[in-house]
């Protein structure tokens, strides 16, 4: 690190420090860290250009550098626990179901690592893989899909007999989570540039953008299955626009957004609804707005309030 750098850094570990703070996940510990800069801005430049820290540089150099610290300290905690994601949250045998190549697990990991490390260079990557990140580590799909699989309802159906997958109930939870860990991948692309405009809803792009993301992205995700990458990509689609998503990807859509307000532990008052029930109440009433499938969100509620989550 240069100088500048070495006492942006300075700063940023300061902030580290706030305990309340310490107990979130890195991503979303940086995304409040960035949230809290931008709203004091004023406050804080008198200090930040004075010759302990900054002297001299405009608050755009400064947030900048800022910035820049606090992905490199972000990212000293991130890639040993996505490493770890990758190594005992997700099986990558399940892959063999979905094509005839003799590919050993450790590879897809090594790929996927080495993809994660480049998209994270991206800032709109790292601030939308919060979501998926924080659903990985508090396994938040399982018990859902379990559940799902005991119905043996619209989600079930819509899994085995129009996603037609010809697998156990445990590998379909890890094309899940795989599809939730890869949906942020469309960010390696400038999705407003190439997409000409954004959804009017919410982290949605078009059915076109994504067409055009598959085919720049399979170059670099070589070892993948097709319809693993097509369901991670297609998770960005609304359901309103294209019926055809993956059940998959619907699914991995759904939680990567119920995991982005996601707390863990919360107690909760004799009467009060549930952390997810409430969500899913929630989401069911904008359903169109964040592109879900409104079945599933109806299936999910139910779930939810029969085993009080």
């Amino acid at each position: 690190m240069d100088n500048d750098l070495l006492r942006a850094a300075s700063f940023i570990n300061r902030l580290l420090a706030n305990q309340t703070l310490a107990q979130l996940p890195p991503l979303k510990r940086e995304e409040q860290i960035i949230q809290f800069l931008n709203v004091n801005a004023q406050a804080l430049y008198p200090t930040l250009s004075s010759p302990q820290f900054l002297p001299g540089k405009n608050w755009a150099t400064i947030l900048t550098l800022l910035t820049k610290a606090l992905a490199i300290e972000t990212d000293k905690l991130l890639l040993p626990q996505l490493q770890e994601l990758l190594d005992t949250s997700i099986d990558f045998t399940f892959m063999s179901f979905l094509h005839q190549r003799r590919i050993q697990p450790e590879e897809y990991k090594e790929e996927i690592f080495t993809f994660l490390q480049r998209l994270l260079q991206k800032s709109t990557a790292r601030t939308v893989l919060s979501g998926p990140f924080t659903a990985l580590s508090a396994n938040l799909t399982d018990r859902y899909i379990d559940e799902s699989f005991e119905l043996r309802q619209y989600i079930h159906f819509e899994l085995t007999k129009v996603q037609k997958l010809k697998m156990s109930k445990e590998e379909i939870k890890n094309m899940v989570k795989a599809s939730m860990l890869l949906k942020t991948a469309i960010y390696l692309l400038t999705v407003e540039d190439t997409a000409g405009s954004r959804e009017k809803s919410a982290g949605m792009v078009g059915v076109r953008f994504i067409d055009k993301a598959y085919s720049i992205l399979k170059a670099q995700l070589k070892l993948l299955p097709d319809a693993l990458l097509k369901s991670a990509l297609n998770s960005n689609v609304s359901f309103q626009e294209n019926k055809n998503i993956e059940a998959t990807g619907r699914i991995a859509s759904i939680f990567s957004f119920r995991a982005q307000s996601y707390k863990p532990q919360v107690q909760v008052d004799r009467g009060a609804n549930t952390p997810d029930r409430s969500w899913f109440n929630v989401s069911r009433r904008n359903f169109k707005f964040y592109g879900f499938d409104i079945k599933m969100l109806d299936e999910f509620y139910k779930i939810a309030a029969e085993n009080g989550w």
